[in-house]
């Protein structure tokens, strides 16, 4: 349940949840840079999108109907981008995945600052309200 059912908060923990196995799936790719036949792994932007489709349209109207399951680990895709192997069959690029890296980790450090803005103003909301 969102915070005081605030739908901006399930919003910013589905994102969250998302860029956190993103940062597994790049790491994971950076450990094996150097694994013999690893094929590097990504998680499509337009999965991500129907994953958000996809929550919209669910409706449980009965209790014993199958619940939604919150692993995201489906929406991890092996990258298909033969253009640029190494001998050994490894199609990481750590270049790419550095970059990759940083560019998630900006993410996840503005979506935190955003979730700490959000609870600043409940507190001050709440705060203002015990002192009158």
């Amino acid at each position: 349940m969102a915070f005081l059912n605030d739908p901006v908060f399930g919003y910013l923990k589905k994102s969250l949840d998302i860029s956190v196995l993103r940062q597994e799936v790049v790491a994971s790719n950076i450990a094996n840079a150097d694994t013999p036949g690893y094929k590097a792994k990504h998680i499509p932007f337009k999965d991500v999108l129907n994953l958000a489709n996809r929550d919209l349209k669910l409706k449980i109207t009965n209790p014993h109907h199958i619940q939604p399951s919150e692993d995201l680990k489906y929406l991890v895709r092996e990258d298909k981008t033969d253009y640029l192997k190494k001998n050994d069959k490894n199609n990481v690029k750590l270049d790419k995945e550095m970059a990759t890296l940083a560019k998630n980790t900006l993410l996840i450090n503005a979506l935190t600052a955003f979730e700490r803005y959000k609870f600043n103003q409940y507190s001050d909301i709440i705060s203002s309200t015990k002192n009158t």
